[in-house]
């Protein structure tokens, strides 16, 4: 894939998912855990098409720019993001 494809699937997926999530977390713990949610998907992509339980790449490409959309999602996010002070000191 050449970078504007990418990009093109990139943005395309950032778009997606603002249409149907609108909000994201202003709690870091669950944007992060969505962005590992996604990076586990990945994974498993990439052990399926690895060890031949799938034979196209196509998977591998759609959970990398899933990842890779949340991740967009959770820095321009950050600025929304709240801290929570301990519940014992």
């Amino acid at each position: 894939m050449i970078s504007a494809q990418v990009m093109n699937l990139l943005y395309g997926e950032l778009r997606k998912a603002e249409k149907k999530f609108p909000t994201f977390p202003t709690d870091p713990v669950h944007a992060a855990a969505i962005v590992a949610e996604e990076s586990g998907e990945l994974l498993q992509a990439a052990l399926d098409y690895t060890y031949g339980r799938s034979k196209s790449d196509f998977a591998m490409a759609k959970e990398a720019a899933h990842t890779a959309a949340m991740g967009i999602r959770f820095l321009m996010s950050m600025h929304q993001m709240e801290r929570r002070p301990p519940e014992q000191r």
